[in-house]
């Protein structure tokens, strides 16, 4: 899983405690409890559309070196996970869909599966022995 935290600035009509605090102060919270924080920041969303993929695709080999470090090596140690943290300006709520996944929204959060190991789907399919 990899967390994406979005600050847009706004919660109804004031920005979220986490919006409010400085970039420095939310990277220090965020390594406290655990994670290792990949910024995106900007108003232009051609920039941010290209920011944000290289982004994702750093974290994901974050994740891979990690899973990779702790099988190859048994490393039981607590690592340091990824996640975005991605800050923009107020807009709209998106596209329901695109190429790569479908998104859902749910009380206010939008999933997108995807998956990280080439030619095996995202969804499991079980299936019962007669």
């Amino acid at each position: 899983m990899l967390p994406i935290l979005h600050l847009n600035g706004y919660k109804i009509s004031n920005p979220t405690v986490l919006a409010r605090i400085e970039h420095e102060e939310l990277e220090q919270f965020l390594r406290g409890c655990g994670w290792t924080p990949h910024f995106v920041e900007g108003d232009d969303p051609e920039k941010m559309h290209e920011l944000m993929a290289a982004t994702m695709e750093e974290a994901i080999e974050d994740i891979r070196r990690i899973q990779s470090n702790a099988r190859d090596n048994h490393d039981n140690t607590r690592p340091r996970w990824p996640m975005i943290v991605l800050k923009s300006p107020k807009a709209g709520r998106g596209q329901k869909s695109s190429m790569a996944c479908k998104s859902r929204a749910r009380f206010g959060r939008i999933r997108c599966h995807f998956s990280l190991t080439p030619n095996i789907p995202s969804t499991s399919r079980t299936s019962k022995a007669g």
